[in-house]
């Protein structure tokens, strides 16, 4: 599910955030899905319960999840209904830390963009291969 990389000058907050905003915008997490505890996910990600409970409430806020008294959080029913610039937004986002990792990884530009153009491609084969299954 969510990846961080405890090494990365990004908070690990974020990259919590950065990780759920992909697998809602992706559609891995629908609309209506249980998430995690907050200590469930810190206890499988290694990481400290309120560096969880910070991108809860962040995403939260951003109305991407909701919580609910006693039986947990859940992805927002409106989720999946995102205005196209916080697709871009969020899409920008998301664009950025790969390349600051990539960058710190010591790739340079025409690496990162190859990378990048081959996994699309990648992804979008293997998508048509599955509608056509």
């Amino acid at each position: 599910m969510i990846k961080i990389d405890p090494t990365s000058f990004i908070p690990l907050y974020e990259q919590v955030q950065t990780g759920l905003r992909r697998e809602i915008a992706l559609g891995a997490l629908k609309p209506g899905a249980t998430l995690p505890s907050i200590r469930d996910l810190a206890t499988a990600l290694l990481i400290n319960p309120n560096t969880v409970a910070r991108a809860y409430g962040d995403l939260e806020r951003d109305g991407l999840i909701t919580t609910r008294k006693g039986r947990g959080c859940f992805v927002s029913e409106d989720s999946g209904t995102m205005p196209e610039r916080d697709k871009i937004k969020r899409l920008d986002g998301l664009f950025e830390a790969a390349i600051q990792d990539a960058r710190k990884a010591g790739a340079d530009p025409s690496e990162i963009r190859r990378v990048f153009e081959d996994r699309l491609r990648s992804v979008f084969a293997e998508h048509g291969k599955r509608r056509t299954s």
